[in-house]
């Protein structure tokens, strides 16, 4: 997440010409008619849109066509071949040279419902089905609504546009409801909850529902109510020993039962809430109270190989690992740390630089085709390569674990250039990447998709009880070793019947644009509430992660901005033995425990994870 204020292009001119081929559609052995695969090309003329790059998205997840602009400004938008438009939106990303970064900027609006745009409640982005496969859409302006972030429209409504209601986006006075906050702020639509038939600030209808406030007009959705399609998951973590895999709240398989379809909604190309972002950008994608990533009952990030629906769906997950692992807590930076542990301008870049992962999930099958290669690229991110690079084997995690400081794929082999971080150029939730993969029947997928969430600190211990014996840390009061700052901590000495008993400071993020703090000279931060926390043993009798500990914290419900004056500290109480040794017939383990026990902090929803390695013997 950046926090840095950033200048966008404000004006954004596409003008295409059009011309009409009718694509055949085959008899099918049903008797119904289907629209044969083919290719359609948008060209275009944009002006005034430096450092801008242009994506066209189908309703499926995948990335149909993506340019950056030309000095010319003339680009040409041409998908591979798909079974129908019906369903795509256009989006637009901030190139490498621009202040963003490769951060989505925005959606293009392709019409709108009434006369005019700027009075208009519902707007369009889905291009709707065409039998002609060369599109024109006019002229595209785009408007600057925040630092980072806003939108395309058409002159005049476009006849190519999706006007159905079931497909209508949200807005006020023009402006689609997810622009200005990456969509975090948005209420959920009339699928999602059964009574939504209005957007905020319209009349109620019908009257009197749960969404209806005292002045007759909607409000948001209800602060305790989830999506009934949505159930919130109870499934266990499943990252094994060793892995840097987050709990199971992110999927650990990135295929599902066999033939099994998502709802379009679902897909990281769907509009779950509406609000003109699709889910692959969107922050809180079904528009309920609380963000995707503490949120176990948001969609997953599902893709399908083909906008006909006929292709079984996966994963495209992205996440990051974000661990402090040295001696002494020695690297560990919080907002609220002091000396060399505070979180700030200079130490923020440093440790990402140095310890940050960035995790792709592998995609192995599309529409029942094993995948033979898989490649990646940014669009627009400074760290990442510009043009495809093949990711090669999978690490022995099972995914691809890439060290986005020092640009190694799976701890050794090299994938990209090494990077210098500013806190100009921090990786950011909305950074966009794409992946590619060629499948054995020779056809290529492009998917693409943003983080969504990224840590920039870590948990910091404060204080620890081991059965009576109790400690504190003086963060102080360090010592100049190998690695550089360290605390004197000498490993916390645990018996059997011992409980530890930990107080610490909760991890923290960003602000993001949108929020307050964000852009001011200090960087503003927000403290995660509502994570998930559980302690891993990676070396220790075989027991790995150990899930019967795992904890949410329930007193911080939400993220938080940062308060340097109250200093909110969280508790956390580990029973090792009963808990972690007697479930797996383990041996209690007396002496060094080889590399110690990690805190790890990870999202109920998608993202990544956060860690802080502790240093015990067992007595």
């Amino acid at each position: 997440m950046k926090i840095t204020a950033k200048h966008v292009a404000t004006t954004f001119v596409i003008s295409a010409v059009m011309t009409g081929i009718v694509a055949v559609a085959p008899v099918r052995a049903d008797g119904l008619r289907k629209q044969a695969a083919t290719s359609y090309t948008v060209t275009a003329t944009l002006k005034n849109a430096k450092n801008l790059t242009i994506m066209m998205i189908g309703k499926s997840g995948r990335l149909l066509a993506t340019q950056s602009v030309p000095t010319s400004g003339k680009v040409s938008l041409k998908t591979p071949k798909i079974s129908s438009i019906a369903g795509a939106t256009l989006h637009l990303v901030n190139g490498k040279a621009s202040v963003s970064k490769g951060d989505y900027y925005g959606p293009v609006l392709v019409g709108w419902k009434g006369s005019s745009l700027s009075s208009a409640t519902r707007v369009y982005t889905r291009l709707k089905k065409s039998t002609k496969n060369a599109l024109a859409l006019g002229t595209i302006t785009v408007k600057t609504v925040t630092k980072q972030q806003g939108y395309g429209a058409v002159a005049k409504t476009s006849l190519l546009a999706d006007s159905a209601t079931k497909t209508q986006v949200r807005a006020v006075k023009g402006k689609p409801t997810g622009v200005g906050n990456y969509g975090k702020s948005s209420s959920a639509k009339v699928s999602a909850y059964g009574v939504r038939t209005q957007a905020p600030g319209d009349p109620c209808s019908p009257s009197g529902t749960s969404t209806c406030g005292p002045d007759g007009k909607e409000l948001g959705p209800p602060s305790n109510q989830v999506p009934s399609n949505q159930p919130p998951s109870n499934q266990p973590p499943s990252n094994q020993p060793g892995s840097n895999q987050p709990p199971s709240n992110q999927p650990g398989s990135n295929q599902p039962g066999a033939g099994e379809t998502v709802e379009d909604d679902k897909l990281l190309g769907g509009d779950a809430d509406d609000d003109g972002l699709p889910n692959a950008f969107d922050v809180n994608d079904d528009g309920d109270t609380k963000t995707d990533s503490a949120d176990s009952s948001t969609p997953a990030p599902k893709v399908t190989g083909d906008e006909s629906g006929t292709c079984a769906a996966v994963d495209f997950k992205i996440f990051t690992n974000f661990k402090a692992t040295q001696p002494g807590f020695a690297g560990t930076i919080n907002a609220y740390g002091t000396g060399a542990f505070l979180a700030d301008a200079t130490t923020i870049p440093k440790a990402i630089g140095n310890t940050m992962s960035m995790v792709f999930s592998p995609i192995t099958s599309v529409c029942g085709s094993n995948v033979t290669k898989s490649e990646l690229k940014g669009i627009g991110v400074p760290y990442a390569p510009a043009e495809y690079v093949s990711l090669g084997d999978k690490c022995n995690t099972g995914d691809y674990q890439w060290t986005i400081g020092d640009g190694k794929m799976c701890s050794s082999r090299k994938f990209s250039d090494s990077y210098t971080f500013s806190l100009a150029d921090l990786p950011s939730g909305q950074d966009t990447f794409s992946m590619r993969v060629t499948t054995a029947d020779e056809k290529q997928y492009e998917f693409t998709a943003s983080a969504g969430f990224v840590f920039v600190t870590q948990p910091m211990l404060l204080s620890y009880q081991a059965g009576e014996t109790k400690g504190s840390i003086d963060y102080s009061k360090g010592t100049t070793g190998p690695d550089g700052i360290a605390v004197n901590a000498p490993a916390i000495s645990l018996k059997q019947t011992d409980k530890l008993k930990l107080s610490f400071y909760r991890p923290q993020r960003l602000a993001i644009d949108g929020e307050s703090g964000f852009g001011e000279k200090e960087p503003a931060f927000y403290d995660l509430g509502g994570f998930t926390y559980l302690p891993q043993l990676p070396n220790i009798a075989n027991i790995g992660q150990c899930d019967s500990l795992k904890a949410i914290d329930e007193v911080m419900t939400v993220d938080t901005r940062s308060d340097t004056a109250v200093k909110p500290t969280m508790e956390l109480e580990w029973d090792f033995y009963t808990k972690c040794f007697v479930p797996k017939s383990a041996t209690w383990v007396t002496g060094d425990w080889q590399g110690g026990v990690d805190i790890t902090v990870s999202p109920p929803g998608p993202g990544g994870n956060s860690g802080q390695k502790l240093f015990v013997k067992g007595t």
